[in-house]
Order: C-alpha cells, then structure tokens, then sequence
C-alpha cells in the first residue's frame, strides 16, 4: 500500500512538473508562437565544375506556432540562380513540441562574377521575419597569376560563340591533331581547338570568351598563352580585349598570312586592362573556309 502511495505522489509531481513546464505564472504560455531557420550547410562554394549546390532549409516551429512561412532571399548577386521548392512551407507545433517544415534551396552560379558573398535566407509569417546568413563562395575558372590549362574541358563560366552555326571551340581534337603534328610543346591535350579543316568545306567564325576578371588593384597586366595557328588561305586569329562586358573590343594580337607556332604568345595589355573590374579576353577564328586549325592552351593573366 505504501509502495502505491509512493507512486501516487511520484505521478501526481511528475503531472505538475509537466505543467509548469508547459505554463507560465497565471497559465500563460513559455513564450510567443514563433519559428527559425536552420540551413543544412554552414557555407557554399560554387565552382565551375560543381555550379550548383543544394541546401536543405529547415523552419522549425515552438509554442504552438503553425502558420505559413514563405521563403525567400536578399542580396543574390547578379547572374546566381536561386529557388526554393517548395517556395513556402507550414509547420505545426504544440505548445512543447516542436514542428518542423522543409525546403530545398537551389543555388546555380550561372553568370555570377568571381567572389565572396553573403545571401540572406528570409522567412516571412506575417508579421513574423526571421533570417539566417549563407556565406557563398564563386569561384571563377580564370583568376589572375594562375595558368587555366583545358585539363578539364571548358567550363562553363567561358562563353563560346558559333557565329555561322558551322563549327566551334571545344577540346575534341576530333582530327587528331596532337598525333599528327606533335609534339605540340608547350602545348598539352587537353586545349582549346577550332578546326576548320576537320569541319570541311563550311564558313567558320567562332569565339571563345574568358569569364571577366577583376585587375581594378592591379597597374601591370600581361596576357600570356601557347597556341598553334595552322594557316591555309584566309583565315584569321584575332585576341581582342573587352573592359566593358564584351560590348566593344580592342584587338591586341593577330595571326593570318603564316604558320605560328606552337609557341608561348605574351602581350601586354596593362593600357587597356590594368585597374579596369570587367575584363574579358576573346579569342576570334573567323574568315575560315576549310581552311586549317587554331589551338590555344595555358592561358594565364599576369598581374601586380
């Protein structure tokens, strides 16, 4: 009997410990209905050869909130793609049990500059807001100082231009050029070619662009690269320099009329590029007609 007393008691504290536990003085709740936000990364880089990235997006509710959140995001920067699905979520909770709603944030690094940012993870109930920050990493395939060699294809923050649909950059060397006219030193395979040769007898005009560089802290820029211009008639190798997104152009090298290479190319384009914070370089094989082969490899931006 006295063992069941004890019980009793034991049942009836742990009642009351429950209680106030889920009541304040004068039965109130512990707190405000409310939520937050927790993100399944800490941070996010985005490469050119991993341009996107998923992240879970967890809004977790307490004190009996159960409204709508709607996701959303500030300070993406330009040219990121970003969504969330789905775009807005609703947890329950009880007044001591927590609920939990999730999303999936995608994040794409499309045309987004090199650099370090921070994205703004919103959540909008009312007149609830929460935010969470995710530091974002973008990380351009061409930065100064540093040799981009094609060892892993063109990525896709280069932007290629097939200007007669007939033929463009790529790294298949689908006519086996290394073989036959190797070796190509300092040229490697893989490397940029566009071979009007391999294409046959079709007009060729194509250009391969750099992702833009930021040279604003810098008062000498050179540009150096290994190539192997293969003339035939007419065809011409241009390399232009763009400091304003590729709107206009200022041609610094030009191959025509004679077989170049394979050799290491510098030009220095400090006039046209040093302290500019939108550089792109162009490489143009145009006025082509079966004619034969342009290949670029190595290609870095001296800089200080």
């Amino acid at each position: 009997m006295r063992k069941l007393l004890a019980i009793g008691f034991l049942l009836v504290g742990l009642m009351g410990l429950l209680a106030a536990c889920q009541q304040g003085g004068g039965g109130a709740q512990l707190g405000d209905p409310d939520f937050r936000i927790v993100l399944s990364k800490a941070s996010v880089d985005l490469t050119p050869f991993a341009p996107r990235q998923e992240i879970l997006v967890q809004v977790v509710a307490k004190n009996g909130f159960n409204g709508q959140v709607t996701l959303s995001l500030e300070d993406v920067p330009e040219g990121m793609n970003a969504s969330f699905n789905p775009g807005a979520v609703t947890p329950q909770s009880l007044e001591v049990v927590t609920g939990v709603g999730a999303a999936t944030l995608m994040l794409e690094k499309g045309s987004a500059e090199g650099g370090n940012y921070t994205i703004k993870v919103v959540g909008q109930s009312g007149s609830v807001r929460k935010e969470v920050a995710l530091p974002v990493t973008v990380a351009s395939s061409l930065l100064p100082n540093q040799v981009f060699d094609f060892s892993q294809g063109i990525p896709p923050d280069w932007r290629i231009i097939d200007n007669t649909g007939n033929g463009a950059w790529s790294t298949n060397d689908e006519c086996d050029r290394e073989t036959d006219y190797g070796p190509l030193d300092p040229i490697q395979a893989p490397f940029a070619i566009i071979d009007s040769d391999c294409l046959g007898e079709v007009d060729v005009d194509t250009e391969l662009w750099t992702p833009a560089l930021n040279l604003s802290s810098f008062s000498t820029v050179k540009l150096h690269f290994d190539h192997y211009f293969y003339y035939y008639t007419d065809e011409i190798g241009d390399v232009d320099v763009s400091v304003d997104g590729g709107n206009t152009w200022i041609n610094v090298a030009r191959f025509q009329g004679a077989d170049v290479g394979p050799e290491t190319h510098t030009v220095d384009i400090s006039s046209i590029a040093a302290g500019k914070p939108n550089v792109i370089i162009r490489f143009h094989y145009y006025d082509a007609y079966w004619d034969w082969f342009w290949i670029v490899d190595n290609i870095r931006v001296e800089a200080y």
